[in-house]
């Protein structure tokens, strides 16, 4: 009789899962070098429309730098309509098996 292949602590450490469904990468925002801040102009339009906080700024010479946080970043596209320089893109999500 075999333990049932549910995704927990112990059936992974002894090698009992299997894939079943293909896992989906979530795509990650790309700031472009097209982006405001990057070129001196105040602007945060992006980490004003971001629902998770993915997009920050950081403090740099000549204003603020952005970067995207790929933990907390889900992939909503909510950051991209709302830069006024369309400089931020998402890639297409990919499923691995």
């Amino acid at each position: 009789m075999s333990e049932a292949s549910t995704p927990n602590r112990r059936n992974f450490l002894l090698g009992r899962f299997t894939a079943a469904e293909p896992v989906v990468e979530l795509p990650i925002a790309v700031i472009t070098p097209a982006c405001l801040a990057l070129q001196g102009v105040a602007c945060m339009s992006c980490r004003d429309a971001c629902p998770t906080g993915a997009v920050r700024f950081g403090l740099a010479v000549g204003g603020a730098r952005p970067w995207i946080e790929a933990d907390a970043c889900t992939g909503c596209r909510e950051c991209a309509p709302a830069c006024p320089v369309d400089a931020i893109h998402l890639p297409a999500a990919k499923a691995t098996t």
